[in-house]
């Protein structure tokens, strides 16, 4: 991995706080994280950075091995569960810990390298207005039946909104803090990007989108590949539109407290 150049930015993002769910990454998760902070530290535009990655009860040595670096490391900062409760669980309970102006939502196995940030610190340094921004996997090192799940979800979600994203279920995203912090996520399992960029339009929340590299995962399989899995997010598609039209014919509100 080549040290990241200097950002010629005017230093709206001057903190960051990564946020990622890990379950049964033992295999890999200690050279992810270890390469996520090296990176960082020498990102000469950050003043202070954290990662913050909740181990979602894995049955292997996941949680030891992030406590581990956390004892030599202070900028990584595990929580942890002590039984599996779902990848977006995960995500949220580490959302809640993070402290940072920016949230970076990041998975764990190692799809999506770090220096991917550059280009979505890039594009909100340049556009003042930019509360989040969202990656657009160009290259999709999935399987097949994986690719199909997040084009069709995908779609579906955009139908819902009336948007027109190119990778609406694209899990590397870049989040004004307190917007992000403050949003009520409601799913469990491997839902959570869509879910989140749901909410952010709720909240009447354009994102920007940037082409990003996405990377064969390192180790272990993932859950999207399991038929229950591609089943519930199918379900939970249908009810993040379902509340769109609840919304439309006001039944809801949406919180806008931290707009």
């Amino acid at each position: 991995m080549q040290a990241p150049e200097l950002l010629k930015t005017q230093g709206k993002v001057s903190s960051i706080s990564v946020a990622a769910p890990a379950y049964n990454e033992g295999a890999s998760i200690g050279g992810i994280v270890s390469d996520w902070s090296k990176y960082l530290s020498e990102l000469e535009q950050l003043k202070d950075f954290e990662i913050v990655v909740c181990n979602d009860g894995s049955k292997d040595d996941t949680g030891s091995i992030l406590d581990e670096l956390s004892a030599t490391n202070a900028h990584i900062k595990p929580q942890h569960f002590s039984v599996n409760q779902g990848a977006a669980a995960a995500l949220s309970h580490a959302i809640s810990a993070t402290k940072h102006d920016w949230v970076l939502l990041l998975d764990s196995d190692g799809q999506y390298g770090i220096e991917n940030i550059k280009k979505l610190i890039s594009e909100v340094e340049n556009h003042s207005d930019t509360k989040a921004v969202i990656g657009v996997r160009i290259h999709k090192h999935d399987s097949a039946f994986t690719r199909f799940g997040s084009f069709f979800s995908g779609w579906l979600c955009n139908f819902f909104h009336k948007t027109h994203y190119r990778d609406f279920n694209c899990a590397l995203k870049l989040v004004d803090g307190d917007v992000l912090r403050s949003l009520t996520l409601e799913a469990k399992g491997l839902n959570y990007s869509g879910e989140v960029s749901s909410k952010l339009i709720e909240r009447g929340i354009v994102f920007r989108e940037v082409e990003v590299e996405h990377k064969p995962r390192i180790a272990g399989r993932s859950s999207s590949q399991n038929l229950r899995a591609a089943w519930h997010r199918m379900l939970f598609v249908f009810y993040l539109g379902f509340r769109q039209i609840l919304l439309r014919q006001k039944v809801l509100q949406v919180d806008k407290s931290c707009q």
